[in-house]
């Protein structure tokens, strides 16, 4: 039986194909261009709630209550669990990195975890301003 392999067009991959490897009517697996409505849909959905986040940390960066790492974390797309992989530190660390009062504390050691997370400079993280 022919594997089903979904074949539409996809704008998030920007103009690329994706390859999916299937099993066709004689069982043998051959390489398939893969595209997907839902998933273009899934990422797009994705994308769109990491700029609302980014942008709710701004305005919190204004506000002196988050931290230049949070807008980073989400301008690339990340989440806390994927941000402390990068940084090789316990989750309940980096969330209080998050906050301003303890962001100003951090010494360059630190800083230059995330920096390189977010394939920043130090100076970049450090001197970073919502104006």
């Amino acid at each position: 039986m022919a594997s089903f392999v979904p074949n539409e067009s996809n704008s998030t991959l920007n103009g690329q194909q994706k390859v999916m490897y299937a099993k066709n009517s004689s069982g043998e697996f051959n390489r398939v261009n893969y595209g997907s409505s839902a998933e273009e849909f899934a990422t797009l959905n994705a994308v769109n709630e990491y700029k609302k986040l980014e942008n709710e940390a701004l305005i919190e960066i204004k506000n002196s209550i988050s931290s230049p790492i949070k807008y980073f974390m989400y301008k690339n797309r990340m989440d806390l669990p994927t941000l402390c992989g990068f940084v090789n530190m316990f989750g309940f660390r980096v969330k209080r990195h998050l906050k301003m009062k303890y962001f100003l504390k951090l010494d360059d050691k630190i800083l230059e975890k995330y920096a390189k997370a977010f394939d920043i400079t130090l100076l970049e993280l450090k001197s970073f301003k919502n104006d």
